[in-house]
């Protein structure tokens, strides 16, 4: 996991579980809480990242395939509506 974050699998789990204190058990869960939505804002800002970089290609590519279109367009209608 990112940071070095490890999770216990299923059996860890249990066992740690089994043998911790009511108050040991609560800031285990509240420690583990805080660590995943500590993963999951930072999994959010990526994804925005990502997202907006995404806008932005197919923003540039569409305005450069439109700009090509126009110009083909252009240079057929001037030559199929040329005089001669």
């Amino acid at each position: 996991m990112p940071n070095g974050k490890e999770f216990l699998n299923d059996l860890e789990l249990e066992r740690e579980i089994k043998g911790m204190s009511d108050r040991q058990l609560s800031e285990f869960t509240a420690r583990q809480v805080y660590d995943i939505s500590i993963l999951s804002t930072d999994n959010r800002d990526r994804i925005r990242t990502l997202e907006k970089r995404g806008r932005k290609y197919y923003g540039i590519s569409g305005g450069i395939g439109a700009t090509i279109t126009g110009i083909v367009i252009g240079v057929i209608e001037y030559f199929r509506n040329r005089p001669g």
